[in-house]
């Protein structure tokens, strides 16, 4: 019976020791954990840290990039003060007419002569000169476009009549003029091989 009770007890030892070693190292491993957990938030605060920074950084660089954009246009603003001359205003609106009348040659004709007066204007400087052309270049370069591809097609016209191909002759010419409507030689020249060939 002794004997039982000493193992008994024995065994009842070796089990808390075991118990005890268990919790121990549950214990360290928890602590561990804790550990990197907060390492982890230090990383996260400093990376945030750095976000905030490097927003603030991108925040000041708008600014001065905002700055820098303003001082630019008051430059503009300064340089456009130059005031275009009436006679060359005048010029611009009645060029500008004939091409919203679709008067395509006439308004070639129009925007020529307002880049010599413009050229040789010795009171207008030479940024004013650049923003007075490009003002109307692009109208410039579709009249010019237009006119050329219209003469073409009464070139090739011509040519079909002289070769006695007027079916083709008419169809040149009413290309011609689905282009350019107000293209008076074309509209003569058309009147004039259907009432010759007795045409509709």
């Amino acid at each position: 019976m002794k004997k039982h009770n000493m193992e008994k007890n024995n065994y009842l030892k070796r089990f808390g020791f075991k118990i005890f070693i268990a919790l121990t190292i549950t214990i360290l491993i928890f602590s561990a954990l804790l550990t990197v957990g907060c390492t982890n938030k230090k990383s996260v605060k400093t990376d945030t840290t750095s976000i905030s920074q490097a927003q603030s950084s991108e925040s000041t660089q708008g600014s001065t990039s905002s700055n820098s954009t303003t001082t630019v246009t008051s430059k503009q603003a300064t340089t456009t003060s130059e005031e275009i001359p009436p006679d060359i205003q005048q010029m611009i609106a009645e060029a500008n007419k004939y091409y919203n009348d679709g008067q395509y040659a006439e308004a070639v004709s129009a925007y020529r002569k307002i880049k010599q007066a413009v050229d040789t204007n010795e009171n207008i400087s030479a940024n004013l000169k650049k923003q007075i052309i490009e003002s109307y270049s692009k109208n410039f370069e579709d009249s010019k476009t237009i006119t050329e591809t219209a003469r073409m097609h009464f070139g090739n016209a011509m040519q079909l009549e002289y070769e006695k191909r007027i079916d083709e002759a008419v169809r040149e010419l009413e290309e011609a003029l689905k282009i350019y409507p107000k293209y008076q030689d074309a509209i003569d020249k058309l009147n004039t091989i259907k009432s010759l060939y007795k045409l509709k």
